[in-house]
C-alpha cells in the first residue's frame, strides 16, 4: 500500500472517531440525557479502601478523570500528566475479547504488535515506538530467564497501562520505547462473581470462574479467587495450546486508610503452539516453487515441546499515615520453570559446487535444540508520597526505593543441519512436500550451562507541582546494577557492575475547556555486559526522548484523546568493531521520530470509541559498516530497523443499546473495528553463482476487520439479569497477511480468522 493510500486510510479511520467525540451533545445519539447522566458508572463495586491499589476513576466536575497512576506512581489523572500514557480498562478488554497483550494493544498508537504473528502466542513480542517494551504487573517487573519469559492470563488482569517513552526514572532499566503495566484484579467489598464459558474455531474451549466474597459483616476481610483453563489447536499444523491457572486473593482493610492484599498465583502452559516462522521467499517475496500456506509448520511435532510453570506470591500494602502522607509497599516472589524443545528454519539449502552453487528455494536447512530453565525473581518497591504546599503551589512529593533480584540456571543447546550422527542430525525440510517424523535429534543440552544472578537497586525522587492549571513534574533516579554469570561446566565467572542516573522533566497546562498542551523530556538506560578489544568495560546503553503534544477530554465524558510528537534516541549501542570483527565498540545509535494520535472512552451513553494513528520513522544513524553496494542487513548505518511499520491506524466503535433503548432490543450490543498496518522492512539472502546476495524489501501492509455482537438476556426478563452472550470475530474476512519479517530470512504470517462465542453469568 503506497503512502498516499496509507495517509487517506489513516485520516478516514481517525476522523470518524474524532467527529463523534467532538460533536455537540444535540448531534449525538441519546442527546436527551444530561451531561451528568452521560457519565459512565464503574461497573465493578469499589473496594472498602477507596485509596487502595485499584486504579479507580476520579470524578471532577463534568469530566471523569482517568487515573494515570502508572505514569507517576501517584493518583494523577491522565489529563494532568505531561506524558503519553494509554489506559485500557476491563470494559474494553472484555468488549474486544482481548486475551493477551498483543490483542489488547492492537488498537494503540505507536505499537507494532504480533511480531511473530500466528506462531509464538507463548510470548508477548511487540515493538513500542520502535523498541521492545518491558512488561510489569502491579508496577513490578515481570522477569524470568532466557526463554522462560513470564506471561499472565488476561482473566486475571483488570487494566493495561502503556507508558510511551523512557520510564527508567521510576521503573529502572528499560528501552526508550516505554513499558506495559498490567493491573491485577483484586478483592472488593461486595459479594459477586462471574462464570464464563467460551468456544470457537480452531477447536477452542475455554472456561473461567471469578468469585468474590467478603468474609465478615463489615467487609474488612475480602476474598476472591479466579481460576480457569483452555485448550485449542494452534494456527500452525500439528500444534496445540493448553493452559490452566488459579489465583486466590485475600484483602484486609481494617479502615479507610489501610489495605493489605495477598495474591497467590499458579499458571501452567503445557503446550504453546510453535516458534519458527517461514522463509521470506514464498511469503513476502516470490518463490519459484509457489506460495507457502499460512499454516505451514517447519518444525517437528514429535520433537516440539513447551511446558512453562509459573508460581508467584504478591503483597500489596498501602497505608495513609495522615491526610498528607501515604506509604506504599509492593512485593512479589516469582518462580518459573521451563522445558523447551524446537526445530526451526535456519536457511535455504544450496545445490551445486564452485561457481555453480546456488540456493534451492524448495528446501530449507533447519536448526534445533532447546533449553531447560529454572529462575526465581524477588521484587520490592517502597515509596512515600507527601502532599504539601509552598504558597500557592501544591506539591505531591514522591520518594522511593526499589529492589529486584533475579537468579536461575539454564541448560541450553542448539545445532544446525544434517550430520552423520543421528543424535545430532536435524533433517532438511521440503517446504512444498512436507514430511514429519523419521529420526529425531536426541543430543544433550550441554552447549550452555549457566547460572545467572542479577541485582538491581534504585532510589528515586519526584516532585509534581500544581499552580492553577499548570502542572510540572521533575523526577530523578540512581540505579545500581550487578550481574554475575557462572559457567557451570568450566566454573568461569563473569561479573558486571554498573550505575546509571536518569531524569524526567515535564510541563502541562490544563484548561477549563478540556485542552491540555504538554511537553516533556525523559531518559532510560539498559545495562550491558562485555568489553572492547582494549578491555574497556561497556557502559549502559542510554535513551532519551523529547515529546510534545495536546490532550483533549470532551465535556461530559471520560474519554481522552492525545496528539503527540516525539524524538527518541537510543545511544551507546554495541556494534561490530570495523577494525576487529570479533569485538564490539559502543558507537551505535538508533533514532526514532514520530507522530501519534491515541484516544478512547465513552463519548455518548453506551457509545465507546477507540482511535489510534501513528507515523513512526526509525533509522540506524550509527551502526555496522555497509558491505558492498546492494541490500544491507539489519543494524547497518542508514538502514531502518526491521519489523517497525512506518504507518498504522485503527479504530473500534461499539454501541450498547441498553443505555438508550428499552425492551428486548436494549439487550443488544454491536461493535466493529478496522486495523491498518503499513509496510515494514525485512531482509533476506540467497546464493547465486556462489555469491551471497542480500535483499532488503518491504513487508506488505494489510487491513484487518474485527466485529462484535452481544446480547444481555436481562433485557428479556429480569430473572435473567447477569446472563449475556457475545460473539467476537477477529480478522473477520480471513485476510492473508504477514505480521512481520523482523528476522533475516524469516517472516511470520498473521493469525487467520477467529470466531469465538462467550457465555457469561455475572452476579
Amino acid at each position: 500500500m503506497n503512502n498516499k493510500r496509507a495517509v487517506w486510510l489513516l485520516a478516514s479511520i481517525i476522523a470518524a472517531g474524532i467527529a463523534l467525540a467532538a460533536a455537540p451533545a444535540a448531534a449525538r445519539p441519546f442527546a436527551g440525557l444530561t451531561d451528568a447522566d452521560s457519565l459512565v458508572p464503574v461497573d465493578a463495586p469499589a473496594p472498602a479502601d477507596d485509596s487502595g491499589d485499584r486504579d479507580d476513576i476520579l470524578v471532577t466536575g463534568e469530566r471523569e478523570r482517568r487515573d494515570g497512576r502508572s505514569g507517576a506512581k501517584t493518583d494523577t489523572p491522565l489529563i494532568a500528566l505531561p506524558q503519553t500514557v494509554t489506559v485500557i480498562d476491563e470494559d474494553e478488554l472484555t468488549r474486544r475479547n482481548a486475551l493477551s497483550i498483543n490483542q489488547a494493544l492492537g488498537y494503540v498508537a505507536g505499537v507494532a504488535p504480533n511480531q511473530r504473528g500466528n506462531v509464538a502466542t507463548r510470548y508477548d513480542q511487540l515493538f513500542l515506538r520502535g523498541f521492545t517494551p518491558g512488561v510489569f504487573m502491579d508496577g513490578m517487573r515481570q522477569q524470568g530467564g532466557v526463554y522462560s519469559s513470564p506471561q499472565t492470563d488476561f482473566h486475571l488482569v483488570e487494566s493495561v497501562d502503556v507508558i510511551k517513552g523512557p520510564a527508567s526514572v521510576l521503573y529502572g532499566s528499560g528501552t526508550p520505547g516505554g513499558l506495559i503495566n498490567l493491573t491485577s484484579k483484586l478483592p472488593y467489598a461486595e459479594a459477586g462473581g462471574r462464570i464464563e464459558l467460551a468456544g470457537g474455531n480452531f477447536d477452542l474451549l475455554r472456561s473461567a470462574i471469578d468469585l468474590n466474597q467478603p468474609l465478615d459483616r463489615d467487609g474488612r476481610w475480602q476474598f476472591r479467587v479466579i481460576a480457569g483453563g483452555e485448550r485449542s489447536d494452534g494456527f500452525l499444523r500439528h500444534t496445540r495450546n493448553r493452559r490452566y491457572y488459579a489465583r486466590p486473593m485475600l484483602t484486609f482493610a481494617p479502615d479507610d486508610r489501610t489495605s493489605v492484599t495477598l495474591i497467590l498465583s499458579y499458571q501452567r502452559d503445557p503446550e504453546a503452539s510453535s516458534y519458527s516462522g517461514v522463509p521470506a521467499y514464498g511469503s513476502a517475496l516470490p518463490n519459484p516453487f509457489g506460495t507457502l500456506p499460512v499454516d505451514l509448520n517447519v518444525s517437528e511435532p514429535g520433537y516440539e515441546a513447551f511446558d512453562r510453570k509459573q508460581k508467584s506470591a504478591t503483597l500489596l500494602f498501602r497505608h495513609r499515615l495522615s491526610d498528607a502522607l501515604t506509604w506504599t509497599t509492593n512485593a512479589r516472589y516469582y518462580d518459573v520453570d521451563l522445558h523447551y524443545r524446537q526445530i526451526y528454519l535456519s536457511a535455504f539449502r544450496t545445490a551445486g559446487t564452485g561457481a555453480a552453487r546456488a540456493t534451492d528455494f524448495s528446501t530449507i536447512v533447519r536448526g534445533g535444540g532447546g533449553s531447560d530453565e529454572r529462575f526465581r525473581t524477588t521484587t520490592l518497591d517502597n515509596r512515600l508520597a507527601a502532599e504539601l504546599a509552598t504558597g500557592p503551589v501544591r506539591h505531591v512529593v514522591l520518594a522511593g526505593l526499589d529492589y529486584a533480584h533475579n537468579e536461575g540456571r539454564n541448560d541450553q543447546g542448539f545445532l544446525t543441519g544434517e550430520t552423520s550422527d543421528p543424535a545430532t542430525s536435524i533433517s532438511d525440510f521440503n517446504l512444498f512436500a512436507p514430511r514429519y517424523g523419521g529420526t529425531l535429534p536426541s543430543f544433550a543440552l550441554t552447549q550452555t550451562r549457566n547460572f545467572r544472578r542479577i541485582d538491581q537497586t534504585g532510589a528515586y525522587v519526584q516532585d509534581q507541582m500544581t499552580l492553577g492549571g499548570l502542572n510540572l513534574i521533575a523526577s530523578g533516579r540512581w540505579d545500581w546494577y550487578d550481574q554475575l554469570t557462572r559457567n557451570r561446566t568450566s566454573g568461569a565467572v563473569t561479573r558486571s557492575s554498573q550505575t546509571a542516573f536518569t531524569a524526567r522533566l515535564g510541563a502541562l497546562y490544563e484548561t477549563e475547556w478540556g485542552m491540555a498542551p504538554f511537553a516533556s523530556y525523559a531518559e532510560s538506560f539498559e545495562p550491558q555486559t562485555g568489553a572492547t578489544f582494549e578491555g574497556i568495560a561497556f557502559v549502559p546503553v542510554t535513551g532519551r526522548q523529547y515529546e510534545a503534544g495536546l490532550k483533549f477530554q470532551p465535556r461530559g465524558t471520560e474519554a481522552l484523546f492525545t496528539l503527540s510528537v516525539f524524538d527518541l534516541r537510543r545511544q551507546n549501542v554495541p556494534v561490530a568493531d570495523p577494525s576487529r570483527p570479533n569485538f564490539q565498540i559502543q558507537v551505535g545509535e538508533v533514532k526514532v521520530r514520530g507522530i501519534e494520535l491515541d484516544g478512547r472512552g465513552e463519548v455518548a451513553p453506551g457509545v465507546s470509541v477507540v482511535v489510534a494513528g501513528s507515523y513512526t520513522d526509525p533509522l540506524v544513524t550509527s551502526g555496522t559498516v555497509a558491505v558492498g553496494s546492494g541490500g544491507q542487513l539489519a543494524g547497518v548505518t542508514g538502514t531502518r530497523p526491521l519489523g517497525v511499520p512506518r504507518w498504522s491506524a485503527s479504530s473500534f466503535l461499539s454501541w450498547d443499546l441498553g443505555d438508550s433503548v428499552a425492551g428486548a432490543l436494549g439487550g443488544v450490543s454491536v461493535g466493529g473495528g478496522v486495523r491498518y498496518v503499513g509496510e515494514s522492512d525485512g531482509t533476506a539472502s540467497y546464493v547465486r553463482n556462489n555469491a551471497t546476495i542480500v535483499e532488503r524489501f518491504d513487508s506488505p501492509g494489510y487491513v484487518l476487520a474485527d466485529a462484535l455482537l452481544g446480547y444481555d438476556f436481562g433485557a428479556l426478563d429480569r430473572r435473567w439479569d447477569g446472563l449475556s452472550l457475545s460473539v467476537n470475530a477477529s480478522n473477520l474476512f480471513d485476510t492473508r497477511h504477514i505480521a512481520s519479517c523482523f528476522f533475516n530470512n524469516s517472516c511470520y504470517y498473521g493469525a487467520s480468522r477467529t470466531v469465538m462465542g462467550t457465555l457469561r453469568y455475572a452476579w
